[in-house]
């Protein structure tokens, strides 16, 4: 702002709709600024007889990606073929919008805040991470990227043995019943039945 005048000038600034100063002299400078400091920024000039006020000003501060992670951080283990696995991927900070890109023992295999692998097998295995893109800049140019610590997935697979125990289960509850019908009918014929 350029303010001219009698006598000596005074200056405030002040964001959005509050009266409180954020700086007295003619620039304001911002140190360590975030995306909380985004707004209407204005300026008062006074000469102690008028007060004069700039053209607000839109104020948008953009914040690279930063400590991208997935949850769950680890996973029951192992994981069974056959069950789903969702994973998500976040960012700590970072301007919107955000991208998300899985990779899977280093290669993409899916885009988006979320991994659904829906009836997972052993090809399913292996390390998974999260790559978070922002670009900042009127361009567009400036890209930045956060890349989440690798998860490890260990799918077992549903084998004979799994097969196996639950006929066997089911085998013996069918002698369980069978030996009680029988016991049952050998009492009814004793009595005379």
């Amino acid at each position: 702002m350029v303010a001219t005048g009698t006598g000596p000038l005074s200056f405030s600034w002040h964001r959005g709709d509050s009266w409180a100063p954020l700086g007295t002299g003619p620039r304001l400078e911002l140190h360590h600024v975030g995306d909380n400091d985004s707004g209407h920024y204005q300026c008062r000039a006074s000469n102690g007889d008028s007060v004069a006020e700039s053209v607000p000003l839109n104020v948008t501060v953009l914040v690279p990606v930063a400590n991208a992670t997935i949850s769950p951080a680890a996973l029951a283990q192992p994981v069974r073929a056959g069950d789903p696995v969702t994973l998500r991927c976040s960012v700590q900070v970072g301007s919107a919008p955000v991208t998300f890109t899985w990779l899977h023992n280093g290669r993409e295999v899916a885009r988006g805040p979320l991994l659904e692998l829906g009836n997972v097998s052993v090809r399913h295995s292996g390390t998974y991470q999260c790559v978070a893109t922002n670009q900042l800049g009127q361009d567009g140019h400036r890209v930045f990227r956060s890349l989440s610590p690798k998860l490890a997935l260990t799918v077992t697979p549903r084998g004979h043995w799994d097969t196996v125990a639950v006929n066997i289960g089911r085998s013996l509850l069918f002698l369980v019943l069978l030996l009680a019908v029988i016991g049952g009918c050998h009492g009814w014929h004793r009595l005379g039945g």
